[in-house]
């Protein structure tokens, strides 16, 4: 009797040990699609095209819910949706002529998730004050709607040579 006890404790572990392996091989889904370097690019260019608007509303909309960032006019760190959007504000009345970009590098880092770095010339003849060098990287992040938008991003100007 108490061999067949242990008989049926065993094999109830194996039955057990097969059905977590089964599930744990389980498909969990569809693979998610890489985004190539040449899709990252035009919402990018999207990006920068509504930089170039100097029109408040659409700069913002490039950004993302939870956005975190360095915004090359001021020295800390906005983690705040409100703060981040006064920073936009102020960029969009900066008085603005044109964003050249100079350099640019995108990173595919997953299926979600890409980088771009760049430097732009930025102009302005109403404020020559204004007009800078700036690096910027961004951090574009899949929403759950299918948008890319800016989910961190760090600007600042380069140093004088």
């Amino acid at each position: 009797m108490r061999n067949r006890v242990c008989l049926l404790a065993l094999a109830a572990a194996t039955a057990s040990v097969g059905a977590c392996q089964k599930a744990a091989n389980a498909p969990t889904g569809p693979a998610a699609t890489m985004i190539t370097e040449a899709e990252a690019g035009k919402i990018d260019d999207a990006a920068e095209a509504a930089w170039a608007t100097m029109d408040a509303a659409k700069i913002k909309a490039v950004y993302g819910a939870n956005i975190v960032g360095f915004d090359g006019s001021t020295p800390g760190l906005a983690h705040d949706r409100a703060a981040w959007d006064k920073l936009q504000d102020a960029f969009a009345a900066s008085k603005i002529d044109k964003i050249v970009q100079k350099d640019r590098v995108i990173q595919v880092l997953d299926a979600d998730t890409f980088v771009v770095s760049g430097v732009f010339d930025v102009t302005s003849s109403a404020s020559p004050q204004n007009a800078v060098t700036l690096r910027c990287t961004d951090v574009f992040q899949k929403a759950d709607d299918g948008s890319w938008p800016v989910a961190n991003e760090h600007c600042s100007n380069t140093p004088k040579a």
